[in-house]
């Protein structure tokens, strides 16, 4: 399921802000703001409250493919979606609002 959502993952260096691009039972597919961690490593996915234990399983550009340890619990997966759906709905809100107030000219870019 394509998804847009902000969330953490945990590496054993540390951990990066990410972007859920991609979700199911199985696995998920994540970007991060640089390069995404070398195949093999074991990693979290935390996700508005939703934890997954995981292994990347492929790379490409600041994206990468993690497998979950176990499966995610179909219900973690659409309360994810209705999320995902709620931050669209937000987002074009926002974004109305700032058009409004720019052509107003209370808002300047």
């Amino acid at each position: 399921m394509r998804l847009a959502l902000p969330g953490k993952v945990i590496l054993i260096t540390g951990h990066e802000a990410c972007q859920l691009d991609d979700l199911s039972q199985t696995g998920a597919c994540v970007t991060v703001g640089g390069d995404p961690p070398p195949l093999g490593d074991d990693v979290v996915l935390m996700v508005q409250g939703v934890e997954a234990f995981g292994t990347v399983v492929w790379r490409r550009g600041g994206s990468f493919g993690v497998a979950f340890d176990a499966l995610l619990p179909k219900d973690d997966v659409i309360r994810l979606r209705a999320v995902h759906d709620h931050f669209q709905t937000l987002e074009q809100e926002q974004n109305r609002r700032r058009a409004r107030e720019f052509v107003q000219g209370r808002r300047v870019f």
